[in-house]
């Protein structure tokens, strides 16, 4: 019933988080455009796709087994292993403490936005 509902503004902000990390590949500009929207809208366009909160009627296949705790520990966790990784130099990558704080600001309201509209602890479609 929920995922119905609220379909239509999960997969416009779907589409706009994926434009706007687009975007960031595209036009150059120093500072927080460059260093930090592709970290914040990263994670939270991921979240989306995981969780399959886009979608009417049937949900992504992840989605069938990740509760919207599970997928936001998922995505933190993979982001900050990412970090963690430029950090002790294992590729060539800018290291930024800060970014730890732009990964969880992008996820982190869409898990809270998910949990208030309905989010289930599954999202298995029943028939």
């Amino acid at each position: 019933m929920g995922r119905s509902r609220h379909s239509p503004y999960w997969k416009a902000a779907l589409v706009g988080l994926g434009a706007i990390g687009l975007a960031t590949g595209l036009v150059r500009s120093p500072g927080f455009w460059s260093s930090y929207v592709l970290d914040i809208v990263g994670p939270a366009w991921n979240y989306i796709l995981i969780r399959g909160l886009f979608s009417r009627t049937q949900p992504a296949m992840l989605s069938r087994f990740l509760s919207p705790g599970a997928a936001l520990a998922i995505i933190v966790a993979a982001c900050f292993l990412i970090e963690g990784a430029q950090y002790a130099g294992l590729y060539q990558a800018h290291y930024d403490p800060v970014d730890f704080v732009a990964y969880v600001s992008g996820v982190v309201p869409c898990y809270a936005i998910d949990r208030w509209s309905g989010g289930r602890r599954t999202s298995r479609v029943e028939g």
